[in-house]
């Protein structure tokens, strides 16, 4: 849990602080592509606590639909707070898709590695 909830604590952070990166580089979508890979480690992880905890046990297609259901939400909070709480971040539909695909993505691989995953719950 603690995991899950740094991790959260960090995209939050990146979402609505005013981050300053000293090397400008351009790349055209990259952020885009940053918004997909935070998004989809976000599912992996709260996936990941909902199936293995102790306390949070849950089934399979329930893990996964909690934690693309979280982190759907989530990421669209966090670009609603960006317009309301910031006046240096500004909300952005194409990151919300992003965020979405990732989400998406995640969702995937879980159901692509159901059989291994719940072979390895079962060992714990």
């Amino acid at each position: 849990m603690a995991f899950a909830v740094l991790y959260t604590s960090i995209i939050t952070w990146l979402s609505l602080a005013k981050v300053f990166i000293p090397i400008n580089v351009k790349v055209e979508g990259s952020d885009k592509i940053g918004h997909l890979l935070a998004y989809f480690v976000f599912t992996i992880v709260w996936f990941a606590f909902f199936f293995y905890s102790k306390k949070q046990s849950r089934k399979f297609i329930t893990s996964w639909t909690w934690a693309a259901t979280f982190g759907f939400l989530f990421g669209n909070l966090m670009e609603f707070l960006q317009a309301i709480l910031t006046s240096y971040r500004s909300p952005d539909w194409q990151d919300a898709l992003a965020n979405t695909s990732g989400i998406i993505l995640a969702v995937f691989l879980l159901i692509i590695l159901k059989n291994k995953l719940v072979r390895y719950k079962v060992k714990l």
